[in-house]
């Protein structure tokens, strides 16, 4: 009776693609809409958040007794186990995951990952900033204070310091793992029998990932739920437009230009938070990576346009791939590494003395949603924690990033062919 359930949920799972379905479509489309234009429309930013904050801080507080409930279960082993598995949703993860991906022949799955990133990105910490609500550690419930258990340097000094709803870990895990899932099962890279398993693994890693969010001091229930929602319509919306989108990219001339168009738009009209938090800067940074990826798309088509889904396997069939992929990532990472220092002393040496030419009233048009972290030099331009104004620092920061996301689907491929690193398939 269980043999024939599974088999009767693992057809119906294969033949029901839920992400076309119309109602579904619709919902998503509408919602993740929606939150773009409640997060582009400045004058809206402050009624949505007096109306919306109040409720999810309440919310916030009557979570403070799930997360002290968690975190009566500290054990050293529960903790290295969860740390571990947050790492995976990680800016080093990405940086490290991602480029691989990409030079391992599997250049299309790598880049629509990374621009699915870049759309959940922008979306989370939009409405994290927007919402503005606390964070639970820190916070007291019945005389016991809410610890930060566990995480690293950059988890505690950095990405602690963002605001909590939605959970970020929840919804990018969410996205990526169930777009890895979606994709492998699409294009027949893994047997269509696998895809219940695959699918139920993939939702309890995910609420493993939240879990592991509260247990750490990190979120309430509310922003896990949150970020298990918004996760969904932006997956769903993503899947219905990622092959057009691809498409247009590779294309279009004229996408290189409505990209960084558009990125301009976006990051203009980001919420400004209640205080200074890394959010902006991290969707900068993510931001410029996926303009950096689009100019390179474009430049090498041809390559995406022959590039066939499988080759990692097929690759690390045999010596001869194993040791040209080794080849490709240690070559790769030395280029970004260098690209990208190389981009950010030019951007920082001559963009502030190209913004000194532009008239200061000129340049308040154009700001960042950032607080001054010190006294401005110019009425109407902040300034970030070294003194230097924030739309010099936000615009090297996008255009080092920047350098990075061309440098991975541009200049390395080409590397790789003038060095003759090609990717043998097949066993030898």
């Amino acid at each position: 009776m269980t043999a024939t359930l599974i088999e009767y949920a693992t057809k119906g799972l294969n033949n029901l693609e839920f992400h076309t379905q119309p109602w579904l479509q619709s919902l998503s489309f509408s919602s993740v809409s929606t939150l773009l234009i409640l997060s582009c429309i400045p004058p809206l930013h402050v009624p949505v958040r007096d109306l919306l904050r109040p409720t999810v801080v309440y919310h916030v507080e009557r979570g403070l007794l799930r997360v002290h409930q968690a975190q009566r279960f500290e054990n050293w082993l529960l903790t290295i186990l969860f740390d571990l598995s947050s790492r995976t949703v990680s800016v080093p993860f990405y940086v490290t995951f991602l480029p691989s991906l990409i030079w391992s022949g599997e250049a299309e799955l790598g880049t629509r990952l990374v621009l699915l990133m870049g759309l959940c990105l922008y979306v989370g910490n939009a409405m994290k900033d927007l919402i503005s609500a606390p964070r639970p550690f820190g916070s007291e419930y019945k005389g016991n204070k809410v610890r930060l258990i566990g995480g690293s340097e950059l988890e505690a000094n950095v990405n602690a310091q963002e605001y909590g709803l939605p959970s970020s870990h929840t919804m990018n895990s969410l996205c990526l793992n169930f777009f890895v899932v979606h994709y492998l099962l699409d294009k027949n890279l893994v047997p269509s029998e696998w895809a219940l398993a695959m699918y139920l693994g993939t939702a309890v890693w995910v609420a493993w990932i939240g879990l592991a969010r509260v247990y750490m001091g990190l979120h309430t229930p509310i922003d896990i739920g949150a970020g298990a929602l918004l996760g969904t319509l932006v997956l769903v919306f993503y899947l219905a437009v990622d092959e057009r989108y691809e498409r247009w990219i590779l294309s279009d001339r004229l996408a290189i230009l409505w990209q960084a168009l558009a990125s301009i738009i976006f990051l203009r009209l980001h919420p400004k938070p209640l205080r200074h938090t890394p959010s902006y800067e991290f969707t900068t940074s993510f931001g410029g990576v996926c303009w950096g990826l689009v100019v390179g798309m474009s430049r090498q088509h041809l390559m995406y346009r022959r590039n066939k889904p499988g080759q990692f396997v097929q690759i690390i069939q045999s010596r001869a791939g194993v040791i040209a992929l080794l080849q490709r990532v240690t070559l790769g990472f030395v280029l970004v590494i260098v690209m990208k220092q190389l981009s950010k002393q030019v951007v920082v040496t001559f963009l502030p003395l190209v913004y000194k030419m532009v008239p200061v009233d000129l340049r308040k048009l154009w700001q960042p949603p950032l607080h001054s972290l010190k006294p401005p030099k110019h009425e109407g331009i902040p300034v970030d924690e070294d003194g230097q104004s924030w739309d010099v620092s936000v615009t090297a920061r996008f255009i080092s990033y920047a350098s990075i996301g061309w440098t991975v689907v541009d200049l390395a491929p080409f590397m790789f062919q003038v060095l003759g690193f090609s990717i043998p398939h097949g066993p030898s």
